[in-house]
């Protein structure tokens, strides 16, 4: 991708109004309370149901629960609702960066990959220079640094959906470069080859630098 293509992508206002929607959920951390009060709520009802403790419990109970549990889910739309229009609103440009799948789990098809959001974004050389660094590091290292980019990088793969974590600075040379896992086997083969033939490089949309999304058009 040339530097005209990005330029439209990051432009394009059908880009900027998809992902600013995508990238919208979590922003505020607020949403998380009611969230998770209404899921476990949720569990509680249907461990209830399921388990035939409704009468034990009583309606009165149980319909209380169903009330807060919905009050929840109603809360955690009109905070991200609100969220979404606060970043819209400050959203100009739809950051463009690309990122570089480093380590993964091909059995779970959860991968690393790591990416810069400030005027690197677009340097392909830098972030393989970041990756080359990664791989370079020594299993038994007692290098602090080095033994927190390994801790960023084991091996476990069970939250391919959390928030994106920022490498040290220390080791970047200054600049910030996040790492995230990203689903990657689910995206179509072709687009997967894509990714595989272009230096294992793909570009993701960071409006939200810890919440990027993949730039699903350089695939079209």
């Amino acid at each position: 991708m040339n530097t005209i293509q990005f330029d439209k992508f990051e432009h394009d206002h059908t880009i900027i109004d998809k992902y600013v929607k995508s990238s919208a959920f979590g922003k505020n951390k607020l949403v998380y309370a009611p969230l998770i009060i209404g899921i476990g709520l949720l569990c509680f009802l249907a461990f209830a149901i399921f388990e035939g403790l409704v009468e034990t419990i009583g309606i009165g109970v149980i319909s209380i629960i169903s009330a807060i549990v919905v009050i929840c889910f109603i809360l955690v739309a009109v905070i991200n609702r609100s969220a979404h229009k606060k970043l819209y609103e400050e959203t100009k440009m739809a950051p463009v960066c690309i990122a570089k799948k480093v380590y993964g789990n091909d059995r779970y098809n959860n991968y690393y990959c790591i990416y810069s959001t400030g005027e690197t974004r677009h340097d392909s050389s830098f972030i393989n220079k970041i990756a080359e660094k990664i791989f370079a590091i020594p299993t038994n290292t007692n290098d602090k640094i080095d033994k927190e980019i390994l801790d960023l990088f084991k091996i476990d793969f069970v939250k391919p959906g959390e928030f994106a974590k920022k490498l040290p600075l220390a080791f970047t040379d200054g600049v910030a470069v996040w790492r995230r896992q990203f689903a990657l086997g689910n995206l179509p083969k072709d687009a997967q080859q894509t990714i595989e033939d272009n230096d294992r490089q793909f570009c993701v949309v960071a409006i939200v630098p810890e919440n990027p999304r993949i730039l699903t058009e350089q695939f079209s």
